[in-house]
This record gives structure tokens, C-alpha cells and sequence, in this order.
């Protein structure tokens, strides 16, 4: 029979038949007497531990002796000290270590942690203490275990290898000392009940160990090196922490985060670390390192690796690659956030979730730490306090978000207890749900669901405020990078490193990056220069992708490549370019100043060298033309063909009109260029622009020849056909023209030297080299009939005498230069003959089975354009290849009469008007973006017409990279998808034939 003491308890709490149930284990063991004098909130407490959690009430019921301290309600409304925690443990660890029982002393330890966190649980569930205090506790009782598995396996392993000692710079051996670093909740005091515990390891210098105390200057009795002895050190301590057994597992060791994740040491030396995060810290790990402490071992240490990395953590100006960094990494958790299919159940990595807090905290304290140091606490809620009181937050927000996340980390404390699992997410189940509702202290489900919606969508609109990108791109500067160590001595060291970083050649690449460091034939550089060197030479290692890190790279990518991704393809032929254009430019001092007060500056070149041969080029023939464009803001302007002929035209007056073409040309190749590789314009946008380019050079150059013919009016037009036509021309395409004359136009002639005049002004060869190369063979009779005919005779010729594929390729002509309105004169007359929807065209190529000709045309593209065993890799002229869906875009204008000359808006017109099945249309239209993306970016890099893959592997992988995929075997794979899709679409309109004749036939 229960008292009514333990029936209004149990009536009170979450759980009312859990608690009942462990109430009943708990008499069974013994404890009857005990809970009988339990006054009401004694039992009001326990009955909350009870229903708050599974595993603890399991652990108490084996262990009633834990009774009496849980009863003691007064004793509980405060938390026990840290010191109190040492106390006790070391009333049991000293005399177990002097008798060597490092077993029991371990076991010991883990009945204790048990025991502590469900006394802390209880404070917890019992509303005794708040958030902040709860998380202090856990931590502290991490730091004590750790502290005590730490003492453990020293005395172990010294006994056996001796003591680790370091020599000093007058020869005295000293003891080596070693810390054990929390990170993460643990480092910031925030533990959760069930967290992975993040921890480096560092000792103070390498050296040996000794059974003996060594002589100054001795080398005799040595033993391990220091480096394999901590190493030990370290294995031992995670497998004693992470062990399970009866008493179950203390925590779950991470250590992911440490210097090269994995692939890493284990511990590393005090400079080791220096140098490390110097040379290749990145900007996540200064977010992590924000949290980091001394929790075990050596204090003092751990106080100097805070002092030797507070520069790194805290830089007081942080240049705009590391804020880009920190918009990489939001945009990284928001994707995260957006993949997790338990999105709405998610406490931490949820919109408006624990995450989107703490990134809002830590990247405020990166960015502003170095010269506010009073904001960089580790704990979240001070951080906020001290973010709102130097105004980088407002106090509203810095509230909100303190409330926010003292709700979310109880919530998260409750769904860990329940089973000491890392959980964030809350239960489906509605009785579980219900149950966590109680235990937050709400009357219902929908009153604990309303307040945790309200919290996560204050939240995410404070997040999404913060990250503004004005924000992101304020008061930058890289004055503050740390360089890399000197090349001079350490040959080896940077060979290693350069093979790391996907170099092919490492001792090429030692040779160039000596020179770019201490300049050529290694003559006196000033220190400051070399200095500046070495940090630039880090820039460029942190763009080259790393061995170790493939998968990595492989899950961003995705399936279809990262198209802004800014991994090197090629270091060793970037770092080649590098040494060129530093060559070139001369005046290395200023040059490298500038690179290091404008490193985004240093870093397009980079991308240029390796994205563009023939930009690369370009850039070391002249080379302040990347700084000027850069400097000016043009790179951030769309320009039309109207404003680019503005600009043109200021050059009327030059003496050589040919030359003044092709510079101006050739700074507006690059600057499209550089912002197609910077992904300031979208690939479309990247063709439309190319095109303007062309349209407005066509005219210039028009004007110019009618000038130097002694023209006065323009009674010519200038048709644009294929890429040009379509408004879509892309890096290296010829421009297709035909050229118009009026019919009343009595002096063809002239218009023909007109036609040959601006010919050689665009496609003459000069020594800054051709600005387009025009293609006027789709005229009638090509290359044997007149460059000019008026339009009765190209009416009077594509109606008689024009073959099917040249009215195919009229779809996309439009008019480009000259007079316009004759321009829109021959368009209205090629509306008339490309509209096959009619019962009988008005052309003589017409016969009813103009489909299967265009087919069959299309069969002898693949067998006559495609080499023999290569239709894998013809992207364009193979099977699903770019080819496929031009002839598909043209075959459906001519059917339905449209008049649409770009390919993508002809499908994109297909899909609306249903013309293709819509899940068909949809794919083609997303695989021949895809598959022309692919296009740009190999014409980008040489400048010719590209309608292959490479074959050698080597090459291969380095276009993969361009593309935004980690490996060429995904890239080939993409590739192919996305040919199959585009098969398939062409096959659906074009049903291929069950027995088709010969294709050369």
C-alpha cells in the first residue's frame, strides 16, 4: 500500500507508471524503510527521475545505496564544486596508484560517474538547477574522470617506458609535459548528458623517455621518442574512456577534430600545433578552438598552446577568405539542415535549431574577438550577453536567443537521459511526446509544441539577419595570416607537403616555390617580401585539393558537380603559370604587397591559371590587366551589346582599327572570363553576355569598313546563325553570318570588298591574335558563291535550290549588324519557310518525310564526326550528346513554326506547350544545361572548338575538377547521365529506325 506521499508524487510527475514500477524495484531491493520516511519532495523528486529517464532509474535501482544522497533535497539545491568532485575521487585514485590496482581504480571511477550523473539528473528533472548550472556540472565531472583515466595511464605507461623528457636550448633535459584539450561543449563547459567529448592532445617538445633521470648533455638510456610515447599515451586514454564494461562506458572519445581529422597524429609537439595552424589552419577550426581549455594533465601547457593560438583563434583583421569561409560553412549547415529528413523533429541541427546559435555566437567572436577580446567567452549564454553589451548583437536578440537556447537544451537534456543516447530528435511516438511535454514542464503536447515552434522560428529569423552578405564581406584585411616556415632546410618536409596537395611533380614544385619565395637565382629578397611570399604560398596550398580528402570533396561535389567549386585541377601547371606572371610583372616587392592587401586579387589568378590556358595567357602577356579589371568594379557589370559598342566606338579615331579591335577584345574576354570563373554570372547569363561581345564587335567593325569603302549609309545586314543566332555563344565558337544586301542595292561589288573588309578586321591575325573567327560558308553555294546576295536572291535560292539542312539551319538565324530592318525583312522571309506546320512549305527541300531526313542526318554526324571507339567520350557529336538536342530544338520549330533560335528557350517552349511529354522535356532540359556547362568550361580553357573528352586519365581528372567533381570516375558517370536522359528525349521524338539504312548512305 503506497502513501499518500508517493501517490501525490506519482500523480505530479511525467511518468506516473514508471515511476511506480522503479518505486516497486527499489522496495524489492531493501529500500523500503528508506523511502517510507521520505518527506514529499524527496519523493516528488525522485518519482520526476523516475519518469524522466529509463537508464537512471535502471542504475538506481541497482545501486539503492545512492538513496540517502538523492533524498537530501536541501543538499541538492546546490551543485557540488569541482573541487569537492577532486576531493573525493582522489580519496580512492592516490592509494589505488601507489598500489598499482589501475583496474579497480578504473572501475571505481565508473560506478562514481554513474552515480554522479543521476544526482545531477535528479537537480535536473527537479527543476533544482538552472541550464547553465546543469552543463557546468556535467563538464565537471567530465574534467574529473578525464583528469583521473589521465593519471591512470601515465603511471602506466611510465612504469614501462620511463619517463618523457625534452632538452633545452643549453643542453638540460627537462620533463616533458602533456595536456589533454577539451573542445566543443566539453572545452565551453556545456556537456550534454550524453555528448562525444572533443579533445587534442599536446605535449610540450619532442625528446625521449628515461627509466633515469638524464645528465645535462647525456644521450645514454634513451627510449621512445616523445612523439611514439604520447602517441601510446593517447591510444591508452581513449581506450580506457571509451571502454565498456559492467559499469558501462565512461564517454565516447572524438578526435576528429584535431590537426588533418584522421589521417593525423594522434598528439603533436606545441610547435607542431603552431605550425599546423599557421601554415593550414582554416577558418572552422578557429571556430572550433574558440571553446578550447586545459581538462586533464598539465596546466600550465594547456595555457600556452591558448597563448600561441589566441593570434589564430582571434586574428584582429580576418582577411575575405576566411569570411567567405564562414558563408561556405553556413551555407554547408544549411544544407545539412535541409537534408536531414528529421528536419521539424531536430533540436540541433534543425532551422532555428542549437547550431544556428552557437555559429551565430562563435563566427561574431572570430570576427570581432581580435580586437574585442572581452567577447570571447566560451560558454554561450555570457558570449551573448557580451556580444549584445559591445552592440554586435541587439539586447532584444541576445535575450531571445538565451531563452531560446536554455528551452532547447532542456528539451535536449530530456531526450538524452531518457536512454544515455546522443539524440536530438524529438520522439514520433505521441505518448513519448507527451511525456517530454510534462517533463519541460508544459500541461500539454500542443502548449510545449507552440513554445518550441515559437523559439526555433526566433531563432532562425535572428540567423537569418545576421548572416547578411554585407555582413559577411565587412572590414577585412590580411595583414594578420600567418606565413608558412621557410623552404630554406626543410626540403624534404615541403616535397611531402606539396605530394599532399596533389602536386605531380614535388620537387619541380619545391624548385618554383623556392624561386617564388626567395627569387630568382635565390637573390637577396627582403624578409618582409619573403615573408609575404610564404603566406601567399599558403593561400595557394589551401586551394589545392588534399589526398587525404577525397571523400569529403566528393560528398560536396554531389552528383552533379559543385559548379563553384575553387579546387586546383592542375598545382603543378599553376604554380609554373605563378613563377611566369611574377616573371612578367617584375617588380616582385609591390606586387606581392598588393596580393597580400588584396588576397582575393591573388587568389582569381590562381583560379585563372588554372581555368583558362588561353586566359592564362592573356594574363601574363599583359599583366596588370586582371588587377585593373579587378580594381575598376567591371567585373561586377553586365553589359549589353549596346554598351560595349559605346565603348568600341571611343576608339574610332585609332590609326589601326584591327589592333584596337582585338584589345579591347581581349579585356573583354577576360573580364567575362573572370566572371564566369568567379561565378559573378550564371552560365546563360556567361553566353548571353559572350554574345553581346560579338554582336557589338560585328557592327563596330561593319562601321569601320563601310567608312574605310566610302560608304555613307548602311544598306547591308548582318544574319547571325548557329551559336551566334541563338543569342548563346560560347568561349572559342566561330560566328556563323551570312550577309544581306537590299534589293535595290545597285553596287554588290562594293558591299562584297564591304563583306571582305570586315572579315579581315575580325579575323585577321595580330599579335594580341584574333578577336572572332566569322564563318560565312552557310551561304548560298558556300565558300563558291558571293559573300553578299541581296534578299530576292536568298529567297529565290532557298526556295529552289536549298537542301534540307540548310533550312534546318535557319531556325537560328537572327539579325546581328547592320541594318536592322532588312535584318527583320529576311527573318519575316525565313518565318515563311521554316514553318512546316503549313500543309505544303514553300520550300523545294520539303518532302513529308523531313523528320526521318533530319534523322538520318543526324546518324551521319555520329558515324562520320565521332572517332571509331570514342562515342563515350564525343560529348557533342555522340549519342545523347549536345548534338541531339540542337537537332531536336530546330526539328520542333519546323514543325510548329516557331520562331525560337536559342536551343534552350526552343525546348524550354517545348515544355510549356507540351509538345515534349513533361517529365521527358524536364530532363532534357536539365541535362543539356548540365551537358553544355560542361562545353563552357573545356572551351574556357583553350579557346578551340572542344567536342570530346579528354582520353588519358590525367586529363580527365583535371577537367573533372573544373567541373566541381572530385574524381574524373564521377565526372565520366555525370556525364554520361546526362547524355542518356538527352537520348532518351531525342528517341522519343525521333523513334529510331528498326532497321536503319548504313549511315553513310
Amino acid at each position: 500500500m503506497q502513501s499518500p506521499v508517493w501517490r501525490k508524487a506519482f500523480a505530479v510527475c511525467a511518468d506516473p507508471a514508471r515511476a511506480r514500477q522503479f518505486h516497486a524495484r527499489l522496495l524489492e531491493a531493501g529500500a523500503g524503510a528508506v523511502l517510507k520516511d521520505a518527506p514529499p519532495e524527496a519523493a516528488r523528486l525522485l518519482a520526476a527521475l523516475f519518469s524522466g529517464s529509463q537508464v537512471l532509474g535502471e542504475w538506481l535501482a541497482r545501486n539503492p545505496d545512492w538513496l540517502p544522497r538523492l533524498l537530501d533535497v536541501e543538499g541538492l539545491r546546490q551543485p557540488r564544486s569541482d573541487a569537492g568532485l577532486r576531493r573525493e575521487v582522489e580519496g580512492w585514485l592516490k592509494p589505488a596508484l601507489v598500489a598499482q590496482d589501475h583496474a579497480g581504480a578504473l572501475a571505481q571511477l565508473r560506478h562514481f560517474q554513474r552515480r554522479e550523473l543521476v544526482r545531477i539528473a535528479a537537480r535536473d528533472l527537479a527543476r533544482l538547477g538552472r541550464t547553465a548550472e546543469i552543463t557546468r556540472e556535467l563538464s565537471d565531472l567530465a574534467d574529473v574522470c578525464l583528469a583521473a583515466v589521465y593519471r591512470v595511464c601515465w603511471a602506466q605507461l611510465t612504469a614501462r617506458f620511463g619517463t618523457p623528457y625534452e632538452q633545452s636550448p643549453e643542453g638540460r633535459w627537462l620533463p616533458t609535459r602533456f595536456c589533454v584539450l577539451g573542445m566543443g561543449k566539453l572545452g565551453g563547459q556545456e556537456l550534454n548528458y550524453s555528448s562525444d567529448v572533443d579533445v587534442l592532445f599536446v605535449y610540450s617538445d619532442e625528446g625521449f623517455t628515461f627509466k633515469v633521470p638524464p645528465r645535462p648533455g647525456s644521450q645514454a638510456g634513451k627510449g621512445l621518442p616523445n612523439h611514439e610515447f604520447f602517441r601510446r599515451l593517447g591510444e591508452a586514454f581513449i581506450a580506457e574512456v571509451s571502454r565498456a564494461t559492467p559499469e558501462g562506458t565512461l564517454y565516447r572519445i572524438d578526435l576528429r577534430l584535431r590537426p588533418e581529422g584522421k589521417a593525423g597524429p594522434l598528439a603533436r609537439s606545441l610547435d607542431s600545433y603552431e605550425n599546423y595552424y599557421a601554415q593550414y589552419g582554416q577558418t572552422w577550426e578557429r571556430l572550433m578552438l574558440i571553446k578550447a581549455r586545459g581538462v586533464a594533465g598539465d596546466a600550465s601547457l594547456a595555457h600556452e598552446f591558448l597563448e600561441m593560438i589566441g593570434p589564430f583563434r582571434f586574428p584582429r583583421l580576418l582577411g575575405p577568405d576566411a569570411l567567405e569561409e564562414i558563408a561556405t560553412m553556413k551555407r554547408r549547415l544549411e544544407t545539412e539542415v535541409v537534408r536531414a529528413s528529421d528536419e521539424d523533429r531536430n533540436v540541433k541541427l534543425g532551422r532555428g535549431g542549437i547550431r544556428e546559435i552557437e555559429f551565430i555566437v562563435q563566427t561574431r567572436q572570430v570576427l570581432h574577438a581580435g580586437r574585442q577580446p572581452f567577447i570571447a567567452l566560451p560558454q554561450t549564454v555570457p558570449a551573448l550577453g557580451k556580444l549584445a553589451e559591445y552592440h554586435l548583437l541587439s539586447h532584444d536578440a541576445a535575450e531571445t536567443l538565451v531563452r531560446a537556447y536554455e528551452f532547447l537544451r532542456d528539451v535536449e537534456h530530456r531526450l538524452q537521459m531518457e536512454s544515455n543516447l546522443q539524440t536530438h530528435v524529438l520522439p514520433t511516438e505521441r505518448a513519448a511526446r507527451e511525456r517530454l511535454a510534462r517533463l519541460m514542464g508544459c500541461g500539454t503536447l500542443r502548449e510545449f509544441e507552440a513554445a518550441l515552434q515559437r523559439h526555433r522560428q526566433a531563432v532562425r529569423a535572428i540567423y537569418e539577419r545576421v548572416f547578411e552578405p554585407e555582413e559577411r564581406r565587412a572590414c577585412v584585411s590580411a595583414s594578420a595570416e600567418p606565413a608558412l616556415p621557410d623552404l630554406e632546410g626543410r626540403e624534404a618536409f615541403w616535397k611531402a607537403h606539396f605530394a599532399l596537395h596533389s602536386f605531380r611533380d614535388p620537387e619541380q614544385a619545391f624548385r618554383l616555390a623556392s624561386a617564388f619565395v626567395h627569387g630568382p637565382g635565390f637573390g637577396h629578397v627582403p624578409a618582409r617580401t619573403a615573408q609575404a611570399a610564404r603566406r601567399l604560398l599558403g593561400r595557394f596550398l589551401a586551394l589545392c585539393p588534399r589526398r587525404d580528402d577525397l571523400e569529403q570533396r566528393r560528398a560536396a561535389a554531389g552528383p552533379d558537380g559543385d559548379p563553384k567549386s575553387r579546387w586546383l585541377s592542375d598545382p603543378d601547371r599553376v604554380l609554373t603559370r605563378l613563377d611566369s606572371f611574377v616573371s612578367a610583372y617584375g617588380a616582385r616587392a609591390l606586387l606581392f604587397e598588393t596580393w597580400m592587401a588584396q588576397p582575393t586579387l591573388f587568389e582569381l589568378l590562381l583560379l585563372l591559371f588554372d581555368r583558362s590556358e588561353f586566359l592564362a595567357n592573356t594574363a601574363i602577356r599583359t599583366p596588370d590587366l586582371v588587377d585593373d579589371l579587378e580594381q575598376s568594379g567591371r567585373l561586377r557589370e553586365v553589359k549589353t551589346a549596346a554598351r560595349t559598342l559605346a565603348d568600341l566606338r571611343l576608339g574610332a579615331g585609332d590609326a589601326d582599327q584591327r589592333l584596337w579591335i582585338r584589345r579591347y577584345h581581349e579585356t573583354e574576354f577576360m573580364r567575362l572570363g573572370l566572371r564566369d570563373i568567379l561565378g559573378l554570372a550564371d552560365f546563360e547569363q556567361n553566353l548571353r553576355e559572350l554574345t553581346a561581345l560579338a554582336e557589338a564587335c560585328l557592327q563596330y567593325a561593319l562601321e569601320a569598313a563601310l567608312r574605310r569603302c566610302r560608304f555613307k549609309s548602311c544598306p547591308l545586314a548582318i544574319i547571325g546563325l548557329g551559336k551566334l543566332g541563338g543569342g548563346e555563344l560560347i568561349y572559342g565558337s566561330d560566328l556563323d553570318v551570312i550577309f544581306v544586301a537590299d534589293d535595290a542595292a545597285r553596287r554588290l561589288p562594293a558591299l562584297q570588298r564591304v563583306a571582305v573588309t570586315l572579315l579581315d578586321l575580325i579575323s585577321s591575325p595580330t599579335e594580341h591574335g584574333v578577336a572572332f573567327k566569322l564563318d560565312a560558308r552557310l551561304r548560298p553555294d558556300g565558300e563558291k558563291g558571293l559573300l553578299v546576295n541581296s534578299l530576292r536572291a536568298y529567297a529565290d535560292y532557298y526556295r529552289q535550290r536549298a537542301q534540307l539542312w540548310e533550312i534546318q539551319a535557319l531556325t537560328r538565324c537572327r539579325p546581328v549588324a547592320g541594318d536592322l530592318e532588312l535584318g527583320s525583312q529576311f527573318v519575316e522571309l525565313v518565318r515563311e519557310l521554316t514553318n512546316f506546320s503549313r500543309a505544303t512549305p514553300p520550300v523545294a527541300a520539303y518532302t513529308s518525310d523531313w523528320k526521318q531526313q533530319i534523322a538520318h542526318m543526324r546518324r551521319r554526324i555520329e558515324k562520320e564526326r565521332t572517332p571509331a571507339g570514342k562515342d563515350h567520350l564525343a560529348f557533342k557529336t555522340g549519342v545523347g550528346g549536345l548534338v541531339d538536342a540542337e537537332f531536336l530544338a530546330q526539328a520542333l520549330c519546323l514543325e510548329h513554326g516557331w520562331r525560337e533560335p536559342n536551343t534552350l528557350q526552343a525546348l524550354l517552349r517545348a515544355q510549356a506547350e507540351g509538345a515534349l511529354p513533361a517529365d521527358t522535356a524536364k530532363a532534357l532540359i536539365e541535362n543539356y544545361r548540365r551537358l553544355r556547362r560542361v562545353e563552357g568550361i573545356l572551351r574556357r580553357w583553350s579557346y578551340e572548338g572542344e567536342a570530346e573528352l579528354p582520353d588519358d586519365p590525367a586529363p580527365q581528372y583535371r577537367v573533372a575538377v573544373r567541373c566541381g567533381f572530385a574524381t574524373a570516375a564521377d565526372f565520366l558517370a555525370a556525364v554520361a547521365r546526362y547524355r542518356r536522359h538527352i537520348r532518351a528525349a531525342y528517341e522519343c521524338y525521333f523513334p529510331p529506325p528498326r532497321n536503319p539504312a548504313p549511315a553513310g548512305t
